[in-house]
């Protein structure tokens, strides 16, 4: 599985980018914010997320890991895909999307092309109270990557970490933590 790309950029796309690595171009799709913010011939690096179907292979790319977990978030909603989450992402920082979350603020949301009113109040429901305003789900990526590594799954690892005291800031004691949560 593809989850990380390092490379130059070849071409510029409506929505995706090809990326060169290693001699081997990868098209990745990419929202607008992202893809303003590129030059074709300049190196970028991206976090990725595979998304497999049937008949087709996509890679989503995202600036930062935040941004992808968040993008793994919408997809758990039944209903958005990952071009909606992917458009949903690009409204704004991943700090505006939760603030506007927490605050049941719907038409903050129903702005992305495809997201009606019931959908963007799916997502609040969903995800209002679930989320993380510090950010600590990009640094605490250790601890969720060494549960799953035990065998736990990656929404049982997240839930154990946000459990997990703040004034726990070493990786070996948050696993520790998150374990005893886990064994409960």
């Amino acid at each position: 599985m593809i989850s990380y790309l390092e490379g130059e950029i070849k071409k510029i796309t409506d929505d995706y980018v090809i990326v060169v690595v290693n001699n081997v171009g990868y098209q990745v799709f990419l929202s607008s914010k992202i893809r303003a913010g590129l030059k074709e011939g300049e190196r970028t690096s991206l976090f990725v997320h595979e998304y497999l179907r049937e008949n087709a292979r996509e890679l989503y790319g995202f600036a930062s890991h935040a941004e992808l977990e968040f993008f793994w978030r919408l997809l758990d909603i039944s209903g958005v895909g990952p071009r909606m989450a992917m458009n949903i992402i690009a409204l704004g920082s991943i700090e505006e999307l939760v603030k506007n979350i927490e605050k049941g603020n719907i038409d903050y949301i129903s702005q992305v092309s495809g997201v009606g009113k019931k959908t963007a109040q799916k997502i609040v429901i969903e995800l209002k109270g679930k989320l993380d305003l510090t950010g600590s789900e990009e640094e605490d990526q250790e601890v969720i990557t060494a549960l799953k590594n035990l065998g736990y799954t990656k929404s049982q690892a997240r839930e154990a970490v946000r459990k997990v005291s703040k004034d726990v800031t070493d990786t070996g004691d948050k696993v520790r933590e998150a374990l005893r949560y886990l064994s409960k």
